[in-house]
């Protein structure tokens, strides 16, 4: 991570003042080797209070992170985070699988994350991007451009949201997406081999034909599919 991280930290402090509890990063991108990309960066934030008014004070702070390409933070306020915990499995097994404590104390240390509704939320949260995903073929099938960018720009919600697939197995999924979306495949008996092929082009961009586009989206949502029955039955 570079001087922006500090930089944020900063600004933060010097915006929040003693309002500000703690700064996070998390995601794969934080212990991950290689060329990480900027949206593979995640910011929690967490306050002791959050007013539409403290809003509207760290709205420069956020606009100036945006701006730097990174992906908007998210916010609670410290008794929010708490009483969330069991509330937000996935998101919460994804942030104590890897991150950073940038400012403040350690919110996610010792924090037992529940799983009574964790296969409830993975289902939910799968079913609600696919019907997404079936909505926006239509118009992006008109250009294969638009038609990998829709891949390239779903598959990594599609990972994190397979990857508690694993968990429910009782086994700690890989923090990598391509070692989650292989060995997702490899439990469930199912060809994950789309999925992987969308990673591979979103980190490693090529040009497809007209056909090849097509068939891999074919595959893809197959996949999806395949998953989200599977989930279903556990």
């Amino acid at each position: 991570m570079d001087s922006r991280f500090d930089e944020l930290v900063s600004r933060l402090r010097t915006n929040q003042g003693p309002n500000l509890v703690s700064v996070i990063v998390y995601g794969s991108a934080t212990v991950a080797q290689g060329n990480s990309q900027k949206s593979d960066y995640h910011i929690l934030i967490v306050t002791r209070r959050l007013s539409a008014t403290d809003l509207r004070q760290i709205r420069p702070v956020a606009q100036w992170w945006t701006a730097e390409g990174y992906s908007l933070p998210v916010f609670f306020t410290a008794r929010e985070f708490d009483n969330s915990l069991d509330v937000y499995p996935i998101e919460f097994h994804h942030m104590k699988r890897s991150y950073l404590v940038l400012y403040g104390p350690d919110l996610l240390a010792g924090k037992e994350i529940s799983n009574a509704n964790l296969r409830w939320q993975t289902e939910h949260e799968l079913r609600g991007k696919l019907v997404r995903l079936r909505s926006l073929y239509l118009p992006a099938s008109l250009s294969t451009d638009d038609l990998m960018k829709l891949m390239t720009q779903s598959v990594v919600t599609f990972v994190h949201f397979i990857r508690p697939v694993l968990h429910m197995l009782g086994e700690e999924p890989p923090l990598g997406r391509m070692a989650t979306a292989l060995r997702v495949g490899q439990r469930l008996e199912i060809d994950t081999s789309p999925v992987m092929r969308v990673l591979q082009l979103r980190d490693e961009p090529k040009k497809l034909i007209d056909i090849e586009v097509h068939d891999l989206f074919a595959g893809y949502l197959e996949c999806l599919e395949r998953v989200i029955h599977a989930v279903d039955n556990m």
